[in-house]
C-alpha cells in the first residue's frame, strides 16, 4: 500500500514539473469549453419575427403584439411593412361574409277571348318580374391555425454551425439584416406549406396583394321562376290580354361584390444569403 503511494506521489510530481502556470506547457491558456451562459439565445438576428407552437416565447424572444389574431404576407414596394389589414381576429373566429343579390325574370304574355276581370281572378300578370335581397351570412372557410407570434429582441449568439441558406424570415425592421436579403416571390403573397412532391417557390391564386385594401369576390347564381296553371273561364284568344303564361323561366346573374376579411399584417421577407 506505501509503495503504491509513493508511485503515485512520484508520477504527479513528474508531471506537476512539465507544466507551466497555464497547465498547457505552452505559456498559454488551455482552451475550454464555452460558458454555459453563453450557450443561451439563437443565432438569429434582433427583429425576426415568427411564430410559435407553445403558449410562452422563447428566451430572447418577446410576444408580438402587431400580429395577434393576423396571418403575415410579406411586403412589396406597393404594400408597405407595418400595414394591418382587416379586423384581427379572436380565438378560434370563424369569419363569415353576405352577398346582396338581384336579378330580373322576363315572363311572356298569354291572351283570352272575352274581357278581363269577372270571376277570373289570382292570374298573374305579364312582363319583368325583378328581385333583390341578400345572402344569409355564410364563413369563407378559410383554414386556420393560431399560433404564438414573438419577436427577436436579443442579439444573435454565433454558433459553428450557421443558419441554412435560403432561409425565411419576417422582420420587423427597415430593412435585412446582414447576411440577408429580400426575399423573391413571395411578396403581396401569403405562404402555404408545400404538398408532398410539389414543386417548391411556384406562386399561384389570384394577383398579389398591391395595397392594404380587402380583397372583394362574387359568385354567380342561377334559377328559373314558374309560373304555375290557373284556371281561366275564357278560351285562348283576342282581347283579354296581359296574363303570364305558365311555364318555368330561368334567369342568371352575379351577386354584388363583397370582402372576405382575412386579417393581415404585412411584414419584411428577407431570405439568407
Amino acid at each position: 500500500m506505501k509503495t503504491h503511494v509513493t508511485l503515485v506521489s512520484m508520477l504527479f510530481v513528474s508531471l506537476a514539473g512539465c507544466l507551466d502556470g497555464y497547465g498547457t506547457g505552452s505559456g498559454a491558456p488551455i482552451a475550454t469549453g464555452p460558458d454555459p451562459q453563453s450557450l443561451r439565445g439563437d443565432a438569429l438576428p434582433a427583429g425576426a419575427v415568427s411564430f410559435f407552437k407553445k403558449l410562452a416565447c422563447p428566451e430572447g424572444w418577446k410576444p408580438y403584439e402587431p400580429a395577434v389574431g393576423r396571418t403575415i404576407v410579406a411586403a412589396s414596394e406597393t404594400l408597405p411593412s407595418g400595414e394591418a389589414v382587416g379586423e384581427p381576429l379572436s380565438s378560434q373566429e370563424e369569419r363569415v361574409h353576405s352577398h346582396a343579390l338581384g336579378a330580373s325574370v322576363e315572363i311572356p304574355a298569354v291572351s283570352y277571348v272575352g274581357a278581363p276581370g269577372g270571376g277570373n281572378s289570382g292570374v298573374g300578370q305579364a312582363g319583368a318580374v325583378s328581385f333583390a335581397t341578400t345572402s344569409d351570412p355564410a364563413s369563407a372557410e378559410v383554414p386556420y391555425v393560431q399560433l404564438l407570434a414573438c419577436r427577436k429582441h436579443e442579439e444573435p449568439v454565433l454558433r459553428s454551425t450557421p443558419l441554412p441558406s435560403r432561409m425565411l424570415m419576417f422582420y420587423d425592421l427597415e430593412k435585412c439584416p446582414e447576411g440577408w436579403k429580400p426575399a423573391e416571390g413571395t411578396a403581396g403573397r401569403l405562404l402555404v406549406g408545400l404538398p408532398q412532391d410539389a414543386p417548391a417557390d411556384q406562386p399561384f391564386g389570384g394577383d398579389p396583394f398591391t395595397s392594404p385594401e380587402l380583397r372583394s369576390h362574387g359568385h354567380a347564381f342561377s334559377s328559373a321562376v314558374e309560373t304555375p296553371s290557373h284556371g281561366i273561364g275564357l278560351a285562348g284568344g283576342c282581347c283579354g290580354d296581359g296574363y303570364a303564361k305558365k311555364g318555368a323561366y330561368e334567369f342568371a346573374s352575379m351577386t354584388e361584390p363583397s370582402e372576405v376579411d382575412v386579417p393581415m399584417l404585412v411584414l419584411l421577407q428577407c431570405e439568407k444569403e
